[in-house]
């Protein structure tokens, strides 16, 4: 019950500083005209940074959410992004994520594009291997 307990904290502890405050914030900064450019811009990167963490954690989340103190550390990790007394987002997004763009950027777009494209061409498909399919089994 501890286990739990701590996991509910840490849940909860995530929801408040990680993700409304962040979102009262950015409603204000964008709501509130004008925003200052720095005010929009540490909230560009704290989605931003946001969003490629819950993107990793998508595809990994089923391997390493079994690991010891894994919400502590999450938790943790989620208010160094978001405090304003730490500036986290900002820190990773200066230092490690927008200089690996400006070198990747190139690379990165043929792959989103490529990525694009084959997952429309592979649900057309699909789609129509169900039409197909889908008269044939009615008639049944």
């Amino acid at each position: 019950t501890t286990m739990m307990f701590m996991g509910l904290l840490s849940h909860i502890l995530s929801a408040w500083f990680a993700f409304f405050i962040p979102v009262y914030s950015t409603l204000k900064a964008i709501s509130h005209r004008p925003a200052t450019e720095q005010q929009l811009q540490r909230w560009i990167k704290y989605w931003t940074i946001i969003g490629a963490v819950v993107a990793v954690e998508y595809v990994t989340e089923w391997f390493i959410s079994w690991l010891p103190f894994y919400w502590e550390v999450k938790t943790l990790f989620l208010l160094f992004l978001a405090l304003p007394q730490t500036e986290g987002s900002t820190y990773i997004f200066d230092t490690y994520m927008h200089p690996l763009f400006i070198k990747n950027e190139a690379e990165l777009d043929a792959w989103v594009s490529a990525s694009q494209q084959n997952i429309v061409a592979f649900l057309q498909d699909k789609l129509r291997a169900l039409s197909r399919y889908a008269p044939s089994s009615l008639q049944q």
